[in-house]
């Protein structure tokens, strides 16, 4: 089962290498993929993030003599990059974001998200997911999930401060990027056998349902919310949607923190 779960893993990281490649390839060249002036699109500063990322990981399974340190390196830069880019985008939007550039910034949304997968691949490569109650790389990878979670309630009921900034619609996260950064969470959980999610629903059907119902609780609650009460938002801002997804983020987390805490104890 491990080993099968590891080739899916290879299999995603390698459709990710490929697609960054060619959006990448696709910005130098001047035709993006899904490009639209009215909307958000796939950043080649997201893109970057993406390659390296992945890219790290297939040299580290493939090239024996990979030097441990280039992959530190590497990712102190993309989660550095994207930190000084929330900055911009935070203390001088005006001056850092220009619409009738060619250059797109990411978005606030995204960068969150590469600075929890890469603090977590850092920590990957300095030691082995340990086990212990406080199960900081699941938590890690959790997080990296919010921003996507926000940004669907944005494309399902066309609220613009989850997709993209004022300023510049087309810095915020798509759909195309949305489907890259599951993948890329996909890929990670899959690769890594010693997070504390694969001992939980190893432990039956009913802890399998459980998480299931706790995940799903995070995207369903608010959509469903959304969809009873209505979305009546004023100048795009947040309601109490926001609220309940990330009443929902917290829960599965803290289901999960008291779970691993219990088997601390057995064990």
């Amino acid at each position: 089962m491990e080993k099968r779960f590891l080739r899916w893993a290879e299999i995603l990281d390698g459709f990710i290498l490929l697609g960054s490649s060619l959006t990448l390839i696709a910005w130098i060249f001047g035709f993006p993929f899904f490009y639209r002036a009215d909307g958000p699109v796939l950043s080649i500063f997201t893109a970057i993030s993406l390659f390296v990322i992945v890219g790290l990981r297939f040299a580290t399974r493939h090239f024996h003599l990979w030097p441990f340190t280039a992959n530190l390196a590497f990712l102190m830069i993309v989660g550095g990059g994207n930190i000084s880019s929330i900055l911009m985008l935070l203390s001088a939007p005006f001056v850092h974001i220009n619409p009738n550039s060619s250059l797109v910034m990411t978005s606030i949304f995204t960068s969150i998200g590469f600075i929890f997968f890469s603090f977590y691949e850092i920590l990957l490569y300095l030691r082995k997911t340990p086990e212990r109650s406080w199960i900081l790389d699941d938590i890690l990878i959790h997080l990296a999930l919010v921003p996507g979670g926000l940004s669907l309630i944005g494309h399902l009921f066309q609220n613009p401060t989850y997709l993209s900034m004022s300023i510049d619609p087309r810095v915020g996260i798509s759909l195309f990027e949305m489907a890259f950064m599951a993948l890329l969470a996909l890929s990670t959980i899959l690769s890594n056998p010693n997070l504390f999610l694969w001992k939980f629903l190893n432990g039956g059907l009913s802890n399998q349902l459980t998480f299931a119902s706790l995940f799903a609780n995070q995207y369903i609650a608010p959509i469903l919310y959304l969809w009873i009460i209505g979305s009546n938002w004023q100048n795009g801002s947040y309601g109490p949607e926001l609220f309940i997804f990330l009443g929902g983020v917290i829960a599965t987390l803290g289901f999960l923190l008291f779970q691993a805490k219990e088997v601390g104890k057995k064990t």
